[in-house]
């Protein structure tokens, strides 16, 4: 019984949990850099904007707070496709929608408390919108954007781009006015 007990709490002291606070440096956080990318590779989260957390799932993003994700494919996914897909138009597109919404986002005060984050990773774990904790699976989703902010319904369009800027969809989710 001894001997039970013993392992029991070198298990118990064994594990810890492990989380990683983002530190201050831009309003871009990219988990990995997307092809293509329009953000450099040294793009790190706001502070509170993300924390890698132990979890089941590899190849995670989690979130809370406000937020814009733009959804991007892994390096494995691209390069699956040929180029007769369109894959590098469209990825080319949404790289200027991405780098134009960024740009109005940092030069208006009125979007200082969103955190703009570009995803290539699979699963999506949103901690504090309205039905959350909410965990995505973005399998079939090559590009798309998340918003969500806390006590909110999270709003998604997947598989849609285009090369202007997402501040009309923005605005409209987070009640901002022109």
């Amino acid at each position: 019984m001894t001997r039970w007990l013993s392992i029991l709490i070198m298990i118990v002291y064994s594990c810890k949990s492990s989380t990683t606070k983002a530190t201050k440096d831009t309003k871009i956080f990219s988990d990995t850099t997307p092809n293509k990318s329009v953000l450099s590779s040294d793009s790190k989260p706001n502070a509170g904007s993300a924390r890698i957390l132990k979890t089941h799932l590899h190849d995670t993003t989690v979130l809370s707070g406000s937020f814009i994700l733009f959804l991007r494919p892994d390096s494995t996914r691209f390069e699956s496709y040929d180029e007769a897909s369109g894959i590098y138009d469209s990825d080319s597109d949404f790289g200027v929608a991405i780098e134009n919404t960024e740009d109005s986002i940092l030069k208006n005060k009125k979007y200082k408390d969103i955190k703009l984050v570009v995803s290539t990773n699979r699963f999506i774990i949103i901690k504090d919108c309205k039905t959350c904790p909410l965990t995505i699976d973005r399998d079939t989703v090559d590009y798309g954007i998340i918003l969500s902010s806390k006590n909110k319904q999270i709003k998604t369009t997947y598989n849609e781009v285009h090369s202007g800027d997402y501040l009309q969809d923005v605005n409209e989710y987070f009640d901002l006015k022109k």
